[in-house]
Order: structure tokens, then C-alpha cells, then sequence
């Protein structure tokens, strides 16, 4: 990404994804702040660069949350996707979220994810183990994932089968410590399903870790170098359940059981990827895919040996360089965002009352991208209305005498120093080897606040620094699209430019200045509600 202005990268086909979320709720901040925004930052970004980007993902129907949430709400699953599916995509549309395709699994998709576990079993990839599962012998069922809590056997957090939160490592439904009045505390019955054996793929495993450049953030590293410290563990594919995508693997005689909605995610996301490129072949440079950190240990295990297994086996999958982007938990007062808990502050209603933009860079801020970090509404307010709405309203007054001014002479060295200055931050901020939402919130701050401070001295009579402040502001538009992309269209506008909606504002045209003069900079005051998206 360095360079002199100008210079164009090589271009390359980037795919980015985020967690599908679970349809059993609208988004909450949780969310928004977490995968989902650093995933929209991250796809923008990248699109500045020039590259081919596609961002695509789903919602995850067949997770048990989905039931258990509509058995708690009363009602049946189904209407509880579609509830959840249209208020999340409403909540995309106002955060602004450029997704190229947000769906949800069809009879389509349901053969795509049937087909390549199909696949992978006739190649002999899983193995059939008896498991001890809770059993429910009044109505005969198995319980697993969201119907068994209990405390994690490895760090004593409360905890549901399959991954715990608190620690991100996995745990069999059978090997949760039992709490009274729940799943966890049933009697166990053996029940055969199919797993996958990670231990049998170690060799595998640990060569794709040996030989790839890409580097976790802290917290993954550790699950992973915890994983692999002892044996690997066996993930159940398949569950004796009716909810999910089922497969008759065992024969027609025997029940059909449904696949594990974990290890699905990864299939969905290569079918997801595929339909928003339009090609099932299509090649990939770069996979970027953004997780909250009780996904990790799947990412980093299943659904690398997923891959590596479907490559193998000559399945139609590429094997991209893999970034696997963690977030810690945002924090509500000190409790994690939860909606089956109801710890919950809606991102509707949040982008609602603050407006768009305000709401990502405000967010962006205070990303829980290393560690745990807390959400306060009168700090937020208070942040919002110090480091972006004070400063713009600073340069909106300053720079309105300059309406009729065009960029035509060479900036000052103050205003050039302090150019490449802004876009060495950006750009640090945007690299996906140091890829952080919050070095590029910070990025806009600074950028406003240098240009609301140094408008207080501008020289109408200097034409290099009138040109200097303008340039400065125009550069904005550009390096603070991923981030602010209704201040980036403002600015499109204060310029008579070309919109930035559905075109993304390219680096390499940084150096040309706009052909239109300055007519005043405008912005909606604090307090407006998120107009329609600033997207395509």
C-alpha cells in the first residue's frame, strides 16, 4: 500500500466474510462493533486499494439457538428467522454495511452443504464413534450445542456445548461439569454419530500453521497453541436431530441425522463467497473472514481441515492465503452483549438516534479488537460529540469564505508534511497485515482535528495554503470512506464530484484534485438519524 501518490497496487480478488449471524434477534452492538463493522471497514479498504473485492454471508438458520430461542419466545422457528432476517437487514442497511449479499439458506444451498459433507464421507474423511449424550427419555431425544449449558471443564465459565466463550476452547456436550435443573445434568445415553478427527489430520494441521505467513491476533494464537499442546479433539458432524440439514449416511434403515451447524458455517461461507462472485470456480487471492473469539477455535481448526480435506480430495474450493481476523467481547455495563441473555442494546435503535456515521466511527474507537472493551452510552456521547462533532462543525464554519475557491496552486509544505502524514496512518490502519477499525477511527479523528484547528489560521490571501486546506479535506474523502462514507459523500457533494455511493473513491486518484470549485462544506447536525444507506 505504500507508495507515491498515484501508484496503483496489483489487484488482486479479495473474498471478506463475517460470522453469519444467528437469527434469533436483531443485531446488537455486540455485533455491530465486533465482525460485522471490522468486516465492512475491512471490504471498503480494500475496494479504495482497487482491488476486486466480494463480501458476502448468511444467516445461520440451523444453529439449536435458533430453537431454543423460539421455544423460550413461544413461537416456531421459522417465524423467528424471518423476524430476525428482516431486522437484520435493515440494521445493515443503516450501519452502512456494503454486503454484496446477505441471504439466507435455501434448497439450494441446503444441496451445495449436503453434497460437500457427502463428498468428504465417501472419501472416508469422517469416522463413526459412539458418544455419551445427555438424554431426555421422556420425549426421547439427545440434547447438544445450545440445549446443554453447564461450566467449562477447562476454565470453569459458564458454558454451552460445543465452544466455550469465556476460554474458546471446545468441549463435547457429554463433558460440560452437570448444573442442576439443566441439559447438562440428564443421564447420558451412547448414541453413534459421525466425527471429524482432528488428531488424525495433525500432521496437516500443523504444517498449515508452520508455513503460513499470516499472523493471529494474540487471543487465537492461544487457542491455537493450547489446541495442539495435547490431543487434538473429535467434532461431531452429525447429531441425532431433526433440526439442521440431515444426511442418511448411516443407511435407510437408520434415522438421518442432521450436520453439525459449526462446521457448516465454513461450507456456507465458500457457497456464500461463490454466489456473489457469480462463479463457483472463481480464484481468490486473500480470504478474509472476521470471528468474535468464541468462533475461534472452529475457524482455526475445523474449518482449516475442512478446507484442506476438500482441496485434497479435489473438490471445487481454492486455498487462499487465510486471515482469520478475531475480536474480544464488547462489554454492556460490564456484562457481555447476549440476546438469548437479553443483554442487549439494539443497533437499530442506536444508528437511529445518533446517525450512521457517528455510530461507526464512535464504535470503530472502541472496537474490542484485542481485548475486552465497554460500551457506555454517555461516554460514547460524550466522544461522539468532542472528537467528530465539534471538530466538524469547526471546519464547516472556517471553511465556508473559501466557497469559489478551487485547488489550483501547490499545497503548502505545512498542509503537505501533514497529507502524508494522514495517509501513512490510513494506510497502516487499512494494510491487512495491521489491519485495526481503530487506528482508522482514530485516523478520521485526528484527520478533523488537525484540519479544525489549522482552519483557524488559514491565509485567504495565500493561495498554496487555501489549496493546502482544501486538498486536505478533499484527501477525506478518500481515506475515510471504509469508515465515515456519508461524510466521504458530503464532501463528494462540496465539491460538485463524482458521488461515492455504489463507486468507491480510489487511492491512486488521491493526487488529482477535484475539477469543480468549493462550495461550502455540509453536514447534518447532531442528533439526525441515519439517512439511507451511502452504499450501492
Amino acid at each position: 500500500m505504500t507508495g507515491p501518490y498515484g501508484a496503483r497496487p496489483r489487484q488482486q480478488r479479495i473474498n471478506v466474510t463475517f460470522s453469519p449471524p444467528t437469527p434469533n434477534g436483531d443485531l446488537h452492538l455486540g455485533h455491530l462493533a465486533g465482525p460485522v463493522l471490522n468486516s465492512d471497514i475491512c471490504a471498503r479498504s480494500q475496494k479504495i486499494l482497487g482491488h476486486d473485492v466480494a463480501f458476502a454471508t448468511s444467516t445461520d438458520d440451523n444453529q439449536t439457538y435458533v430453537v431454543t430461542t423460539a421455544e423460550r419466545l413461544g413461537i416456531i422457528p421459522e417465524a423467528l428467522i424471518q423476524q430476525a432476517m428482516d431486522s437484520v437487514t435493515r440494521s445493515l442497511e443503516l450501519a452502512g454495511v456494503d454486503v454484496d449479499l446477505f441471504e439466507r439458506p435455501d434448497a439450494e444451498y441446503t444441496a451445495f452443504v449436503r453434497g460437500f459433507f457427502t463428498s468428504l464421507w465417501e472419501h472416508g474423511a469422517f469416522d463413526l464413534r459412539e458418544i455419551e449424550l445427555p438424554y431426555d427419555a421422556e420425549t426421547g431425544e439427545y440434547k447438544a450445542e445450545a440445549f446443554v449449558t453447564g461450566r467449562c471443564p477447562t476454565c470453569l465459565a459458564h458454558a454451552r456445548a460445543g465452544v466455550c466463550e469465556a476460554c474458546g476452547l471446545y468441549n463435547l456436550p457429554g463433558a460440560l461439569l452437570p448444573v442442576a435443573d439443566t441439559a447438562s445434568a440428564l443421564p447420558t445415553k451412547a448414541v453413534s454419530v459421525w466425527v471429524l478427527d482432528l488428531e488424525r489430520y495433525r500432521s496437516m494441521i500443523t504444517n498449515w500453521y508452520r508455513t503460513t505467513d499470516v499472523q493471529l491476533r494474540p487471543d487465537l494464537a492461544k487457542v491455537v497453541s493450547d489446541t495442539l499442546a495435547s490431543r487434538l479433539p473429535y467434532i461431531p458432524l452429525t447429531y441425532p436431530s431433526a433440526w439442521g440439514i440431515t444426511v442418511d449416511w448411516d443407511g435407510p434403515d437408520v434415522q438421518p441425522q442432521a450436520i453439525n451447524a459449526w462446521p457448516e458455517i465454513y461450507v456456507g461461507h465458500v457457497y456464500w463467497l461463490q454466489q456473489a462472485r457469480m462463479d463457483p470456480f472463481a480464484p481468490c487471492d486473500e480470504l478474509v473472514q472476521f470471528i468474535g473469539i468464541d468462533n475461534g477455535f472452529y475457524n482455526a481448526f475445523v474449518y482449516v481441515t475442512l478446507a484442506m480435506l476438500a482441496a485434497r480430495h479435489g473438490m471445487s474450493v481454492s486455498l487462499p492465503r487465510t486471515r482469520t481476523v478475531t475480536n474480544q467481547y464488547y462489554m454492556l455495563e460490564g456484562r457481555k452483549f447476549s440476546t438469548s441473555k437479553g443483554d442487549v442494546r439494539w443497533a437499530k435503535d442506536y444508528l437511529e438516534s445518533v446517525g450512521r456515521d457517528r455510530a461507526r466511527f464512535v464504535l470503530g474507537l472502541t472496537s474490542p479488537e484485542l481485548q475486552q472493551a465497554e460500551f457506555s452510552e454517555p461516554i460514547a456521547a460524550a466522544t461522539i460529540a468532542a472528537r467528530y462533532d465539534a471538530p466538524l462543525r469547526a471546519i464547516v464554519d472556517a471553511l465556508q469564505p473559501l466557497a469559489g475557491r478551487r485547488i489550483d496552486a501547490v499545497p503548502s509544505p505545512w498542509w503537505t508534511a501533514a497529507a502524508k502524514a494522514s495517509r501513512g496512518r490510513f494506510e497502516d490502519a487499512y494494510r491487512l497485515e495491521t489491519f485495526s477499525v481503530r487506528r482508522a477511527a482514530e485516523a478520521v479523528a485526528l484527520h478533523l482535528e488537525v484540519l479544525a484547528l489549522r482552519c483557524d489560521a488559514i491565509r485567504p490571501d495565500d493561495a498554496s495554503d487555501v489549496s493546502g486546506a482544501l486538498q486536505f479535506l478533499w484527501t477525506l474523502r478518500t481515506l475515510g470512506w471504509p469508515v465515515t462514507p456519508d461524510l466521504s459523500e458530503h464532501i463528494s457533494t462540496a465539491f460538485s464530484a463524482e458521488s461515492t455511493i455504489g463507486k468507491p473513491p480510489l487511492l491512486s486518484d488521491l493526487a488529482t484534485p477535484p475539477v469543480g470549485a468549493f462550495r461550502g462544506l455540509t453536514v447534518p447536525p447532531a442528533g439526525t438519524p441515519a439517512a439511507e444507506p451511502a452504499t450501492a
